[in-house]
């Protein structure tokens, strides 16, 4: 099942992060919004864009091709894990850490990002 942060939403567009478990969709479908605001607190690594964020300032992965797998899912938990979490809002702040418990609990699994 997913957990839903798009109600209200409706009508903007749609990010979610899900896996398949025992072959039901499980993760989160969350607002654009609440991604930009997690996706605009990453920073350069070298002066480069790395892991999701390269993905993310380039328009590419799931904004080409959705839904996208992560390529990497110890780097996306990793860059994750970089984050102030302080700096977010609540709401946005509660969908990171069930952003970072998807990667931790899915490491070895195909996780998506669909973007609609």
């Amino acid at each position: 099942m997913l957990k839903n942060y798009y109600t209200g939403f409706e009508g903007y567009p749609e990010i979610d992060f899900y896996t398949y478990i025992n072959g039901e969709k499980t993760g989160i479908e969350m607002w654009e919004g609440y991604f930009n605001n997690i996706m605009n607190e990453f920073s350069p690594v070298d002066g480069r864009w790395v892991s999701l964020a390269y993905y993310y300032h380039l328009y590419e992965g799931w904004y080409d091709e959705s839904p996208w797998v992560i390529p990497d899912n110890k780097k996306a938990l990793e860059q994750f894990g970089t984050i102030d979490i302080k700096v977010l809002d609540n709401v946005t702040q509660e969908i990171m850490m069930k952003l970072i418990k998807l990667l931790k609990d899915n490491l070895d699994s195909e996780i998506f990002i669909e973007y609609s």
